[in-house]
């Protein structure tokens, strides 16, 4: 079954389900900052939303704006990670099923911008494994808060291992496809397999390891985050205020696929500057 995930897991479709909603409130300003807030059966989360991000900023805006969220869950949390919601389907709230395959029929291309990164409160995308979605794409309706926790120089350490393992197979399948695309007619398998291998050896000896930035360390020491996400999800907003909630959500009790045993139901979203 199809998952979306928070790692490199987005054309506009409208959302199935919005019968019978009130209009949408005026349209905010784009020009000015413009925020977002979240309402929960566990509380209230209000995020800004990025300028330079405008295709998450402005398909997120949309959907709150049609009521897409009212009565979808938070399908997937997970302690020291992120707290998950999105999925349409998941307004129909059937205890214990598995919920994470639903988008809204699309994607939004991806926004990874080099000077955001996930640290605790960030607002991302969900998208499938780079494996099936070499291209990032961030699944259209699903959205996260980054919980993420404090960490020391050596966690730092593996986490920047981590990232480049996760860089150096995002390169395998992104050159793959580009060869695949270049050899219409080679079936062989291997042949392309080695290709990509190739380039990609030849892109990590020309740029070298990534490595954690000072200043991005400091805050992953003293407020945390989720560092091995940097650079393979799209940032597009991050919390102002609940971050409390956040927290409260990430300690629910869950079931063997993350889902809380009790549902944190979206209540309503309101868009403003």
């Amino acid at each position: 079954m199809k998952q979306f995930i928070a790692v490199a897991l987005v054309c506009l479709f409208l959302f199935s389900g919005c019968k019978g909603k009130q209009a949408p409130e005026q349209a905010p300003d784009l020009s000015r900052p413009v925020y977002v807030t979240v309402s929960t059966t566990m509380g209230d989360v209000t995020v800004l939303l990025y300028e330079d991000t405008p295709l998450h900023r402005d398909n997120f805006i949309r959907l709150c704006r049609e009521n897409a969220y009212e009565g979808v869950i938070f399908h997937r949390v997970i302690k020291d990670f992120v707290v998950q919601g999105g999925d349409p389907s998941s307004r129909e709230r059937v205890p214990g099923k598995l919920y994470g395959d639903g988008d809204g029929g699309y994607t939004v291309p991806a926004e990874i911008r080099p000077h955001y990164f996930n640290k605790r409160g960030a607002l991302i995308d969900a998208k499938e494994v780079d494996s099936e979605n070499p291209g990032r794409a961030s699944a259209g309706t699903q959205f996260c808060f980054v919980q993420g926790k404090v960490l020391t120089d050596e966690e730092l350490a593996q986490k920047e291992a981590r990232i480049n393992d996760i860089h150096r197979k995002w390169l395998y399948y992104k050159f793959l496809a580009q060869v695949k695309e270049e050899n219409p007619g080679d079936t062989l398998q291997t042949r392309l397999s080695d290709m990509a291998s190739l380039m990609v050896a030849d892109t990590l000896a020309e740029d070298g390891p990534i490595s954690i930035p000072a200043n991005r360390r400091e805050v992953y020491k003293t407020i945390g985050g989720v560092p091995h996400l940097d650079g393979s999800v799209t940032v597009f907003g991050e919390v102002t205020e609940g971050f409390d909630v956040v927290e409260k959500m990430s300690t629910a009790g869950t079931d063997e696929n993350d889902r809380p045993r009790v549902d944190i139901v979206i209540k309503s979203t309101r868009v403003f500057n």
